[in-house]
């Protein structure tokens, strides 16, 4: 009932922020500002604005334009095209996974266990309760190296800052809708601007979808129909010219994001061989920002308060057919179901003071507050299967998290040229934890250990910082080195199982992440605006890292701690070429390797490479604008065209390092005919038409020929379409 009354609260907020935005509601129009602007870019990466060529380390931003061109429907399609930046999907709900330059957990131990922190409108996130669908974004900015220094917890590997539009003292707005193969499309509407003299608004909305490439085997028909949904409205009050109040109200939903787990390698025609309605999911979520930003005479006061709420289920199996004939050698249907539900209310609160904008010393200091409560469901009916599991049977737990920072970071300028940088941050995080087993019927051990309950409660205290020193080579050029020490608190796994036989804490709590990073970079920035270039070497020593794995012999989950280094090199820039042309480009070298394991490790060695890593990536994008004459009463058309290609070299699959996931392609098209109203499109994704694999996993011997069973994900294969939009 809870949840219920929240969903009904936050879409009537929603609504009612979009009903203020009726035609009469808006006051005289002004007149747009030019979108081709050739300033330099401006971002809030370290909490305050700056020029990112100023920011002392690798920082890659994404702005409204770039997102559009290149049809990045998501925030994982976004950051995978970033350099140094590996994301992955089991295909479920909440299995979304990031790492940067290959630092990160090898093997998650829960959804919390997240070593990129998303920053939504100030508010922190983790991958699996962030909204990811993109919808009426002001730019994305991607943040290489620990951060923990401002953004606090979750951040040992680097943070995504996720700027949303806000609303204008003008009308404007669009609706776009597109529709291509497979019965994808995606429809989408923006409105903005003033409602009275000091209060504007914003609302925007999109419902997208598509048929998953994966069908039934024997037959034509999708195994999901994914359909996302998402609402935002936003109000902005100025009160005075040196006082702004912004309220952002959001709810997300999807539908059938299941996970489609087939036997390697893929066929041409994607195929799982399971009973119909067997997988199923769906996620809501709702967050609320308020952010309130005063200018003093001499610096900024913001006050940051956000709350989200998060609920999913979902329905998997542990093998399909095909799986289980080649695994077990049996025609598995029954038996090896799991149901998995999770529950996640979450608060923040920041105060900071900071500098203002292009103020010689850059300087910001504050506190934070976070507190969690989640809930986690997991049932298991492994009657067929390995019923002698603790997994089978039904798992309840209870994580509840409070995080306590104090921060600040400053750069001043020492000389004209040369500018120091320190930041440190303190932080007090507690946790604690509840979990009950209650065996299923078939389970063998049911009689002998019955329902079972654990309970345990932790806290600790550490420091994180940052130093750097930045040196104005010309004044288009600045080269910096930049030390940052990372941290990654103690925490619990999901699945703690031990305490059902009688064991100790052992498998439930994971010892906390160091990281000690090292960068050597250079920002080039044209004084126009019409070339940038950023080059970076890194390096990245890594102690008790987490990972989990499941021990064969009890088929208990456990968990244990990995040393790690990462070490490359990454460049990136743009060159407005003239003509109409602009290409942008970045690609890097990662080698990421394992160089300590938890004692009693059989299959991972030191030495081995960390999975889903590849040492080489590489995105290049080209974009084009052909002025044209007027025609059809098109104000201003030209006819434009994008084209991007992604490259993600051959990795290795699991930690184990027993096999290989094939190096692959992607390459994107966005094309068609704009004017200053109108747009009329084509585009297309994976032209090559490469179903690469997006994961892999190793199920061991098959007990028919004693080869290894290779599972994975897979991509979807060519999808063309058309779109439309409506500016004004």
């Amino acid at each position: 009932m809870r949840s219920y009354l929240r969903k009904g609260l936050f879409t009537w907020l929603i609504i009612a922020l979009g009903a203020i935005l009726a035609p009469d509601g808006f006051s005289e129009t002004k007149e747009k500002e030019s979108v081709e602007t050739l300033e330099s870019i401006r971002v809030t990466a370290r909490k305050a604005e700056e020029s990112a060529k100023d920011v002392p380390f690798s920082l890659s931003v994404l702005t409204d334009t770039e997102l559009e061109n290149r049809r990045l429907e998501s925030f994982e399609d976004a950051l995978r095209q970033t350099p140094g930046v590996d994301v992955y999907s089991y295909g479920a709900l909440g299995g979304d996974f990031m790492r940067i330059r290959g630092v990160g957990s090898l093997y998650r131990i829960g959804e919390d266990d997240t070593s990129v922190l998303i920053n939504l409108d100030g508010v922190p996130l983790s991958m699996s309760s962030a909204s990811m669908s993109i919808l009426d974004i002001e730019r994305l900015e991607v943040m290489k190296g620990p951060q923990g220094t401002l953004m606090g917890r979750n951040s040992e590997a680097g943070a995504v800052n996720i700027v949303t539009k806000k609303p204008t003292r003008h009308l404007e707005g669009h609706v776009k809708g597109e529709y291509g193969t497979e019965n994808t499309f995606n429809t989408e509407a923006v409105v903005s601007g003033p409602v009275t003299e000091t209060l504007s608004a914003r609302f925007a909305a999109k419902y997208s979808g598509y048929d998953n490439q994966i069908v039934y085997h024997g037959t034509d028909d999708p195994i999901s129909k994914p359909k996302d949904a998402i609402v935002r409205g936003t109000l902005l009050w100025e009160p005075t010219d040196k006082t702004d109040v912004a309220l952002i109200l959001g709810y997300e939903e999807k539908k059938n994001r299941t996970e489609a787990m087939l036997l390697m390698p893929f066929d041409d025609k994607q195929e799982l061989d399971a009973p119909p309605g067997s997988l199923d999911s769906e996620r809501d979520s709702q967050r609320a920002t308020l952010d309130v930003t005063h200018e003093f005479e001499n610096m900024m006061l913001t006050s940051v308060t956000g709350y989200s709420q998060m609920d999913s289920n979902e329905d998997r199996l542990l093998y399909n057919k095909t799986l289980a004939r080649a695994l077990l050698g049996l025609d598995i249907v029954e038996g090896n179901k799991t149901y998995r539900s999770a529950n996640m209310d979450a608060i923040y609160q920041e105060f900071r003071l900071s500098s203002k904008p292009g103020s010689d010393v850059f300087w910001v200091a504050g506190a934070s507050y976070y507190q969690s409560d989640r809930d986690l469901t997991n049932s298991y009916d492994y009657e067929h299967v390995a019923s002698y599991m603790a997994m089978n049977g039904k798992i309840d737990a209870n994580f509840k998290t409070k995080n306590y920072g104090i921060f600040g970071e400053i750069t001043y300028p020492l000389m004209e040229r040369l500018k120091v940088t320190g930041g440190l941050r303190y932080t007090w995080d507690e946790k604690e934890y509840k979990s009950s087993w209650t065996p299923s019927a078939t389970n063998p051990y049911a009689m002998y250990y019955g329902p079972a309950s654990d309970a345990d409660e932790m806290s600790s205290s550490f420091a994180t910082g940052r130093a750097s020193i930045s040196y104005a080579v010309t004044e288009t050029i600045n080269a910096y080195f930049t030390y940052a020490r990372g941290y990654k608190a103690k925490a619990y796994q999901d699945l703690a199982t031990g305490y059902i036989f009688g064991g100790n804490n052992s498998d439930l709590i994971v010892e906390a992440a160091k990281v000690n990073s090292y960068e050597l970079g250079m920002k080039m920035e044209t004084p126009n605006n019409r070339a940038g270039l950023n080059l970076a070497l890194f390096f990245n020593d890594i102690k008790d890292d987490h990972v989990s794995y499941v021990d064969l012999v009890t088929m208990t989950s456990k968990i244990g701690n990995n040393d790690t280094q990462t070490k490359g090199i990454e460049v990136e820039g743009f060159w407005k070429i003239g003509m109409g042309f602009t290409v942008r480009a970045g690609g890097g070298y990662t080698d990421a390797e394992i160089t300590g394991v938890p004692e009693g490790s059989k299959d991972v060695k030191e030495g081995n490479a960390i999975p889903d890593t590849p040492k080489w990536n590489a995105t290049v994008s080209i974009t084009h604008h052909l002025p044209l004459s007027s025609f059809w009463g098109m104000t201003s058309p030209s006819f434009f065209t994008c084209i991007t290609n992604r490259y993600v070299g051959e990795r290795e699959a699991s930690a184990a390092n027993n096999f290989q996931l094939d190096a692959h392609n992607k390459l994107d098209f966005r094309m068609g005919i704009m004017s200053e109203h109108m747009e009329f499109y084509v585009w297309g994704e994976n032209l090559l038409d490469e179903v690469y694999q997006l994961y892999g996993v190793n199920f061991g011997k098959s007990a028919i020929d004693g080869r290894d069973v290779l599972a994975g994900g897979c991509s979807r294969g060519r999808i063309l379409g058309l779109g439309v939009a409506y500016r004004f």
